[in-house]
């Protein structure tokens, strides 16, 4: 967008240090990152060129819920990151803490540093992950730190909740690292990657210079072609014993001893959760995997604890194929601060100090996915406000980056946010080839894209929308090929003058055609809900005030001020009746 900008962070060299799993995409994670991608982000391209393997996720389900999923060379991602940011004008990097914000009149003016240096800046951005007063427990060991090796932002929380910005506890936590060459692999069943990988950028509409060549600064970045040699991760279960052993050690954890107050995430449980919460269950799924190409460490995903160090290495030794496995990194849980996110507006400026953006785990989110979707957005808005355009705000029908945020922003979260894809009422239409076209009115009006790829896009979109009508009106004795095609037709039977076009082409047509009568159904359900998202309620209303209106509605609306009627409809404990009384107050002007 042509800001001038600065990033401030505590250590260069860990930008984009992957904290728990290195790994990118997942359920409805993956479509984000394909919806990254249309918003001009480098989430995607970064995965593809230092992904060690490739898998898409529910394949045997139907494309709307598809996922693309990789395990990534964990340096090798942070390294060509890095180096992108070092490339990117208008850009500066530099390394030091931020200790508190500089503010005036209700609005912030920069930051304040450690190293007594102080920044300017019309708007700020916040993004801290676990960093904020950032707690590490193992067992009744506790240290310092966002994470294991790494500070905490210790001051920064106070200047927060100086700007009247009210902040709570969330608790995540990672699993301990392996030597590789300890793990008997020939007790684990192998997991090997697609044989044709799903990337997640979009390749069909760049040209290949922009993966590896910077070509005005002849350099070259990290990275390999998209998919080459493949590395498998291993699959092993928890037996008996680690029941035992988990079970007996519970008053040692620092979860269950009581030693941690912030609440964990219920999608991403640790094993100490699984053997309590899901007590029925004989045993627990492991994943082994490699982090990267050029070190023998590897992650057990599945295996997250907070549990002392004696007792993780009991437990390690009790799965089959670590018996002998040696611990190169413990397990660890991290308690930090976050600011409930009903604080914000929909383009997540602060309702509290105008200026100021919070992005990522501050908001309560957990995942880099979600992440890298609220902080694209975070940074557009930014640049919009010092030049005093309209924000972004993508809608709940336009994909889950809007379904996360309305979500944040309306209904708050108590514990870390993870992304479903049953958070979308409108999922059957963000399958996740179709980010780059339910994307591109954004993208084309922030200019967030080169015009060369806008005008790929464009022209994808055209074939694409071409061959969908002469699909569905060509008749074919017996009815038009879609038809056919819903009849259980195969696709080798239809027109080779389809056949030739592009994989993205052909597979977002067939999706259309195969899904049609559900596609259409939520489209007729999206016309319908926009007369009520359309009708905007004014600010600083005293709900209160409203005759008819239920207390615990009237107190709900009134914290998080919604600016839609629609948004007022997804705040949990305001009802249908509440919203018609509104409705009818708004038409005819007896808002008070």
């Amino acid at each position: 967008m042509g800001a001038s900008t600065l990033l401030l962070t505590g250590n260069l060299d860990t930008i984009a240090q992957m904290s728990c799993n290195p790994a990118i995409g997942g359920q409805a994670k993956g479509q984000i990152v394909r919806e990254i991608d249309a918003l001009g982000g480098e989430m995607a391209i970064n995965t593809d060129v230092t992904a060690i393997q490739f898998r898409l996720l529910n394949e045997s389900k139907g494309p709307a819920v598809q996922s693309p999923r990789a395990q990534c060379d964990k340096k090798a991602y942070q390294f060509r990151l890095k180096h992108t940011l070092e490339l990117q004008e208008n850009l500066q990097l530099f390394q030091a803490t931020v200790t508190g914000l500089t503010m005036a009149d209700g609005k912030v003016t920069g930051c304040r540093t450690n190293i007594d240096v102080e920044f300017a800046g019309r708007t700020v951005v916040i993004t801290t992950g676990t960093f904020l007063r950032g707690l590490m427990h193992i067992g009744q060991n506790k240290n310092e730190g966002g994470r294991l090796g790494d500070f905490s932002a210790k001051t920064l929380s106070a200047s927060l909740m100086e700007a009247g910005i009210e902040l709570a506890r969330l608790k995540t936590g990672t699993p301990a690292r392996l030597l590789g060459r300890s793990i008997d692999f020939g007790k684990m069943e192998e997991q090997k990657g697609d044989a044709v990988p799903t990337l997640f950028a979009f390749h069909d509409t760049r040209h290949s210079g922009e993966l590896f060549h910077v070509e005005q600064l002849g350099e070259r970045r990290l990275g390999w072609p998209p998919g080459t040699e493949q590395m498998s991760c291993w699959i092993t279960y928890t037996s008996d014993r680690t029941r035992e052993i988990v079970r007996s050690n519970l008053h040692r954890s620092a979860m269950y001893s009581g030693e941690i107050k912030g609440v964990g995430p219920r999608y991403c449980p640790s094993i100490e959760d699984k053997f309590v919460r899901f007590a029925d269950k004989p045993r627990h799924i492991l994943f082994l995997e490699p982090e990267g190409r050029s070190t023998n460490e590897y992650y057990v995903n599945g295996l997250s604890t907070s549990l002392p160090f004696e007792v993780q290495v009991e437990m390690v030794h009790s799965i089959p194929g670590l018996e002998h496995a040696l611990l190169q990194r413990p397990a660890y849980a991290v308690e930090y601060d976050f600011a409930p996110p009903t604080q914000l507006y929909p383009s997540l400026e602060s309702k509290k100090l105008e200026g100021l953006f919070l992005a990522g785990q501050i908001n309560g989110t957990s995942g880099y996915e979600e992440a890298a979707g609220q902080g694209l957005v975070a940074g557009v808005n930014a640049v919009q406000k010092v030049r005093g355009g309209p924000p972004l705000v993508i809608g709940r029908d336009e994909g889950y980056i809007g379904v996360m945020i309305d979500d944040l922003v309306t209904k708050g979260t108590s514990e870390p946010y993870r992304m479903f894809t049953s958070r979308a009422e409108y999922r059957l239409l963000f399958n996740h080839g179709s980010a780059e076209l339910r994307m591109l009115a954004h993208a084309e009006n922030l200019k967030l894209l080169t015009n060369s790829r806008i005008q790929k896009i464009l022209a994808k979109k055209t074939q694409i929308e071409q061959w969908t009508g002469r699909l569905e009106s060509s008749p074919e004795g017996g009815g038009s090929w879609g038809e056919r095609l819903r009849r259980g037709a195969i696709e080798a039977s239809l027109p080779a003058e389809f056949l030739a076009e592009t994989k993205a082409v052909r597979d977002e047509v067939l999706y259309r055609v195969l899904y049609r009568g559900y596609l259409e159904r939520e489209l007729r359900q999206i016309e319908r809900m926009r007369d009520v998202e359309r009708v905007r309620i004014p600010a600083g209303i005293d709900y209160l005030a409203i005759p008819g209106l239920r207390r615990e509605s009237a107190l709900k609306l009134g914290k998080i001020q919604p600016g839609t009627l629609g948004q007022a409809g997804r705040i949990s404990g305001v009802n249908p009746a509440d919203i018609s009384i509104l409705l009818v107050l708004i038409q005819a002007g007896r808002i008070p």
